[in-house]
């Protein structure tokens, strides 16, 4: 593996160290996140909970597009680089969830590991349609 997939292959592995450290923490539940938007916006019961369920959708499909993307990188010379950054960014969504069941106050939700990987597949999809722009932009 050269240097620079190593470097890669780190910023892989510190990203789902910090997702599986955010997924231990109680102050990311549905309920606390609500209350901080009541907090600082105080508008109505129900603007609230769409903005809550917004964010955190927002937040599961960002935080694993950013880590498809990195195992893209990692993974770029194979044959499969794209579905095979997909399919691990899935498995980790999918072992997220089952360790999110374990903690107190949180719950395992087979809709979030869908959500998490259409985030994987945008950012993937993304990065192909960019490398083909580049490429015809270079040519």
């Amino acid at each position: 593996m050269s240097g620079n997939k190593k470097w890669w292959l780190l910023a892989a592995m510190i990203w789902m160290l910090i997702i599986f450290l955010v997924t231990q923490l109680p102050y990311f539940t549905g309920e606390r996140t609500a209350s901080a938007i009541n907090e600082v916006s105080r508008a109505e019961k129900g603007l609230i909970d769409e903005l809550n369920f917004i964010m955190r959708k927002a937040s599961h499909f960002s935080a694993f597009g950013i880590l498809a993307f990195l195992f893209y990188k990692v993974m770029s010379n194979h044959r499969f680089a794209y579905f095979s950054a997909w399919f691990a960014a899935f498995l980790y969504a999918m072992s997220d969830e089952w360790h999110q069941s374990f903690m107190p106050d949180r719950m395992a939700s087979f809709k979030d590991v869908l959500i998490d990987g259409g985030g994987a597949f945008l950012a993937l999809f993304l990065t192909f349609l960019l490398r083909r722009w580049r490429k015809a932009a270079g040519s």
